[in-house]
């Protein structure tokens, strides 16, 4: 049989022009609809009721006109200090301020915070400096209720990036990251989904930049099984970058989300606090 070469070449092209037009449409897709991708929130309504076992106190922050953002504080008898802990990109503090009994037990209290769109956090985000002016302004609540050399700052996941923002422009005792990224832009074009170009990511959280700005001690932890935020190059990464100031914590078989359930954990983070 005699192949027809140009038919067959006119056919593959339309093949690859198609294929380039649903990559271009899928990438406008993403640009415009990213903060579904990256910020799985859980909604509560206003009048929702916590219900925690230990005594708190639930707060609405003020963070721009018209946006407030919901925050629950846990207090302990005679504490050595406040951790104010930014969460990973899923769920609300309904369910993360169930996580308050490891801290309260190293005599901290400890402030969990919904990012806008969260439980009952008002507004949403369109890009990384919404992210980190709401933080500052946290954190400066935080200063107006505790000393600032008494703030732990601690960030889990998505919020390893913007604690290490916090720690950089500011002066709290420690910055402990829970499974931390390098960098949020490269995370995500690099690791998670690399057909995606840098360009197309509206939030850049470059935690490299940060951390070497850093003065206090620093405490990462992360899961030597953990397959979404690779420590290789991630944790690692960022201790390499002041390897006299930064001290790694692998929890053993430990995946991205189960470091806080592990003994080795709470053994370690018992020595740090």
């Amino acid at each position: 049989m005699k192949l027809n070469f140009p038919k067959l070449f006119r056919r593959i092209a339309r093949i690859i022009a198609t294929l380039l037009i649903l990559y271009v449409l899928s990438l406008v897709f993403v640009y415009f609809n990213q903060e579904r991708f990256f910020f799985n929130p859980k909604t509560l309504a206003k009048d929702y009721q916590f219900e925690f076992e230990e005594p708190f106190e639930e707060l609405n922050i003020p963070v721009a006109e018209n946006t407030n953002l919901n925050a629950v504080l846990f207090k302990t008898e005679n504490p050595k200090g406040v951790i104010l802990y930014l969460h990973g990109n899923a769920g609300a503090i309904h369910d993360w301020g169930k996580r308050a009994s490891l801290y309260l037990n190293n005599q901290y209290d400890i402030l969990f915070v919904d990012y806008r769109g969260y439980g009952k956090s008002d507004g949403s985000y369109s890009n990384s400096e919404e992210l980190f002016n709401d933080m500052q302004k946290v954190y400066d609540y935080t200063k107006t209720r505790y000393h600032e050399e008494d703030i732990v700052v601690l960030g889990f996941s998505l919020g390893s990036g913007l604690a290490s923002y916090l720690a950089s422009k500011n002066n709290p005792r420690m910055l402990i990251l829970n499974a931390p990224y390098y960098s949020w832009k490269t995370l995500i074009t690099e690791e998670i989904a690399p057909l995606i170009p840098g360009f197309i990511i509206k939030y850049d959280i470059p935690s490299y930049q940060f951390v070497k700005q850093v003065t206090c001690p620093i405490k990462i932890f992360y899961g030597t099984r953990d397959f979404l935020i690779h420590p290789d190059t991630n944790a690692k990464k960022l201790q390499a970058l002041q390897p006299n100031n930064i001290t790694l914590y692998p929890i053993t078989d430990a995946g991205h989300n189960g470091l806080h359930i592990t003994k080795q954990y709470y053994e370690d983070l018992k020595q740090v606090l």
